[in-house]
């Protein structure tokens, strides 16, 4: 637990993600004059809940004194707590509607999109024999989730309020199509939750449930909140941070070296999604790492965020696509040299 901001009681929560090469995830406790506010609620294990609620005895509170919580995105090490502290102590649920929708399908009854998520893979160029591994390389995360629906249904622009903080909703889409931060304008403190990481970069992938242009989405409300005055940055995982406007352009220059290795792995050929994720080398934060050693949730991963950096280019006309025999390639276009 530590006390980012003295005096004025918001406190960070490090809530263990067992197995899991980001060892933990930041919940927000922010003081209030009825009850607390939490940002982010880590997985719904009993390791999760046990360190969050001694975590919270350390300065003095219980889990009954959160009144409300506001959930970035409803990926698990964000919102997997989330049901069962509302129903074990009635808080109330903020969360964006893009988000709320997702709930069911990903949570609840997922056959539909494991259907989903099998074509997708399958058009953009996965082989048989890896496709089924990818397909349910989620299925994992089902068992640290207690879904729940929200009391509050956000679509940005409102203002959560604890008394001395007041809180903006942005809604930041690319990292998860309802993604939201909250901005505090007098203190100057942004909640930045998966959107901007001091140095991890965020994945952003293509996928059946997202927007047609993910990383359009997230570079476009990454240059919103350049504009931003922030001094503190709290970031759903690592330390919190300051430096706003150098690190999102670290971040955009980092999506467009992305995008020069592509166009260096398309040359002159046609390619899908898939071929060309096997040609880049991944995980840049920790020195890259080559296809072959990726696990199915990486590889998963890899071709979704391949997918999103060609769509990307698609819509700025430096790629385009054609179907073959029921599967998606990409190209550079022909009056930009492609045979």
């Amino acid at each position: 637990m530590t006390e980012v901001e003295p005096g004025i009681s918001i406190h960070r929560l490090q809530l263990p993600l067992p197995n899991s090469s980001l060892g933990y995830v930041n919940a927000y406790l922010v003081e209030g004059d009825n009850g607390c506010l939490l940002v982010d609620t880590g997985w719904n294990t009993e390791e999760t809940f046990d360190s969050l609620k001694k975590q919270l005895t350390e300065i003095g509170f219980n889990p009954e004194d959160i009144s409300q919580i506001a959930v970035t995105h409803v990926h698990p090490d964000h919102y997997g707590l989330a049901g069962r502290l509302k129903r074990l102590y009635n808080t109330k649920l903020a969360l964006h509607y893009l988000e709320k929708d997702f709930i069911e399908s990903r949570y609840v009854n997922m056959d539909e999109l494991l259907q989903q998520m099998a074509r997708w893979l399958h058009i953009n160029g996965v082989p048989q024999d890896e496709l089924t591994e990818l397909q349910t390389a989620s299925l994992g995360m089902r068992k640290f989730v207690t879904p729940v629906l929200p009391d509050l249904i956000l679509n940005g622009g409102e203002t959560i309020t604890t008394g001395y903080f007041s809180f903006k909703v942005l809604w930041t889409p690319g990292h998860a199509s309802g993604h939201i931060c909250l901005y505090e304008p007098t203190q100057k403190i942004l909640f930045s939750g998966d959107h901007i990481l001091p140095t991890i970069t965020p994945h952003i992938g293509l996928h059946p449930q997202s927007n047609s242009n993910p990383l359009g989405d997230y570079l476009n409300s990454l240059n919103t909140l350049k504009e931003l005055d922030v001094r503190l940055i709290l970031p759903g995982h690592e330390n919190p941070f300051t430096g706003l406007k150098p690190r999102i352009e670290e971040l955009i220059k980092h999506h467009k070296k992305r995008n020069s290795e592509i166009l260096s792995t398309l040359n002159a050929n046609s390619k899908t999604a898939h071929q060309i994720a096997t040609e880049i080398t991944w995980m840049g934060d920790i020195k890259g790492v080559s296809w072959d050693k990726l696990g199915p949730w990486d590889k998963r991963m890899a071709v979704l965020e391949t997918l999103s950096h060609l769509e990307a280019m698609r819509a700025d006309k430096k790629v385009d696509k054609f179907v073959r025999d029921d599967i998606i390639y990409y190209r550079i276009p022909r009056d930009k040299g492609t045979k």
